[in-house]
């Protein structure tokens, strides 16, 4: 098939796959996106679980901080760094040029860190499955968490490309949203539902913790802040955050290198 005649999904894929390529020859970008994620993950699950059976309280919590730093370091981070290194390089701009749609270059470019977020999401459910995990009593308000936290990443990773003037600064420019998600996703999931410590659903991160933690005690449908169902607001949360992000980067996100 030729270039002339493939389709566009075709087009993608080997752009996409190009972008693979080019994370892999860029050892400080394959390990950060790759393998630390993994790394802390199984940390955590051998740490908190202390080499022991836990309840579904603790698993809760392991499987939070697993999903936010597959989130936020295999997606969010890498997607910043990328789409701001293929800007600076000016390939961004001479893509626009091809048959490709703006849509088209942006799937190709980040497609590959959410592909390997989904491997990382295997490989955390094989680890917690193999130290004792209980398995989720309710799996849709984990599935909200992983579309919603994987939307929320990917649409904030562009919006911090607007502030990022080289591949470099993103390490600093990404800093404050990947700490403020860690620690909302880590304090969620040990208060209570009915508590006021919930109102910490409204930041980033938070209803990654809250959704995980129904998802392995239950009660999604149950009463929680303000009498509402309790996965309720970490759904709207998510929601929102997107929403947002997706409209700055809209009218906000540059083409062109930053100088």
């Amino acid at each position: 098939m030729t270039t002339a005649t493939a389709s566009p999904a075709s087009r993608v894929l080997a752009l996409g796959a190009a972008e693979v390529r080019l994370l892999l020859r860029n050892r400080t970008a394959a390990i950060s996106s790759l393998f630390l994620p993994i790394a802390f993950g199984g940390f955590f699950a051998f740490t908190f679980n202390q080499g022991a059976v836990g309840g579904p309280g603790i698993w809760a919590t392991i499987a939070a901080l697993q999903l936010v730093l597959t989130f936020t370091m295999g997606v969010y981070i890498t997607i910043t760094q990328t789409v701001v290194a293929r800007r600076q390089t000016r390939v961004l701009k001479r893509m626009r040029t091809s048959s490709l749609s703006d849509a088209g270059v942006l799937v190709a470019t980040t497609g590959p860190a959410v592909a390997i977020a989904v491997v990382h999401l295997a490989l955390y459910a094989v680890i917690n499955s193999l130290l004792g995990a209980p398995f989720p009593v309710d799996v849709v308000p984990l599935a909200l968490a992983v579309v919603g936290g994987l939307a929320v990443c990917v649409t904030a990773g562009f919006v911090t490309t607007i502030v990022t003037p080289s591949p470099e600064r993103a390490q600093i420019t990404t800093l404050p949203l990947f700490f403020v998600m860690f620690a909302a996703a880590f304090v969620v999931p040990v208060v209570a539902v009915d508590s006021w410590w919930q109102a910490l659903v409204l930041v980033p991160g938070a209803p990654i913790g809250l959704l995980t933690q129904l998802a392995f005690t239950g009660g999604t449908w149950a009463p929680g802040l303000l009498g509402l169902p309790a996965a309720l607001p970490g759904v709207l949360s998510l929601v929102v955050w997107t929403a947002v992000f997706t409209l700055l980067a809209q009218r906000r996100f540059r083409w062109d290198p930053r100088h």
